[in-house]
């Protein structure tokens, strides 16, 4: 009788018991000039639970991916400029040091990311009139054939 009742209990301890539901048989990381790749053999079952909040993957091996990004044809511009004064009430003055770059032009962006008023930059110091607009904070963006190449924060009082 005490024989039966031990494992009576064995027998239902097991069903309370949570534990790993898939043990993989192998696995290993493949390294090659293309890059690399890790793998496991006898995975039985995925899932993945997606909330509000994110999302759980079941499984020895979580799956992840990384790329590099890059654009050969980008190149790097060094455009030395200051706004001034800020914060503003009527008008600020965006100066270029580097007169030597051409085609340049500025956007002005409100918080909601509307365009405000945009222009040509034609000279070393441009006037960019603010008295129409309300209080708040405002981006001045300059851009040079299209690429932005700084981004000033400008306040209006």
């Amino acid at each position: 009788m005490r024989n039966t009742t031990l494992v009576a209990c064995l027998l239902l301890a097991t069903q309370l018991i949570y534990s790993q539901q898939t043990i993989p048989a192998s696995g290993g990381e493949a390294t090659g000039s293309g890059g690399s790749s890790s793998y496991s053999v006898g995975q039985l079952a995925y899932n993945t639970n997606t909330g509000s909040n994110g999302s759980v993957s079941q499984g020895v091996q979580q799956s992840i991916e990384l790329f590099t990004l890059s654009n050969p044809e980008l190149t790097t511009v060094n455009l030395s400029a200051v706004t001034y004064p800020n914060p503003t009430s009527d008008y600020i003055i965006l100066k270029i040091s580097d007169s030597t770059l051409d085609n340049l032009s500025y956007t002005l962006i409100d918080v909601n990311g509307k365009a405000i008023t945009n222009g040509k930059i034609t000279n070393v110091d441009t006037q960019i009139k603010m008295q129409h607009l309300s209080t708040g904070m405002y981006i001045l963006k300059i851009n040079q054939n299209n690429q932005e190449l700084k981004t000033f924060k400008i306040i209006k009082k």
